[in-house]
């Protein structure tokens, strides 16, 4: 028998995860969502992969757009993730005035501590979400930034011991 849905958020809550933003361009349309279900798949090739639940109206952009971009958030950037993960705001909006620049077709945030565009490989049924498997086409990296992290409910920075 399964943990029931409050059981199992409470569980997850205990897990710390970095924060990432994965943005898309859907024919013109910009748009980005707060994803912490994001990791490292392969390394030959260079596959990541996010989980994007499918009630969400990014998923099927995401799907359709073939390729996505993510950007690791760093300390300081809390309010653009609690922003990017509102339903209520508009993420075209938000994105353009997000600084950001454009990778391989994608939009990429700026000030982050990782960015990297990715063209999906594989798309695989799971549950509630979506599970995009995406090579990773390019990158980047900013070592003097601390990065974001998310754990039970809250958003604070990582510091390595």
């Amino acid at each position: 028998m399964a943990v029931d849905g409050d059981t199992f958020r409470a569980l997850m809550r205990q897990f710390p995860a970095g924060v990432t933003i994965v943005t898309f361009d859907d024919d013109g349309t910009l748009g980005g969502l707060t994803v912490s279900s994001f990791c490292s798949l392969s390394l030959e090739p260079p596959l990541v992969l996010v989980c994007i639940d499918r009630g969400v109206a990014s998923h099927d952009a995401i799907a359709r757009a073939g390729k996505f971009g993510v950007s690791v958030c760093a300390d300081g950037q809390g309010g653009l993730a609690w922003d990017f993960a509102n339903p209520k705001k508009d993420k075209q909006e938000l994105l353009k005035a997000t600084p950001h620049s454009l990778a391989d077709g994608v939009p990429l945030l700026d000030n982050c501590v990782a960015t990297m565009a990715c063209r999906i490989v594989a798309e695989h049924a799971a549950g509630d979400h979506t599970i995009y498997v995406g090579q990773v086409e390019s990158g980047t990296v900013d070592e003097a930034l601390e990065p974001l992290a998310y754990c039970r409910a809250g958003l604070g920075s990582f510091t390595p011991a």
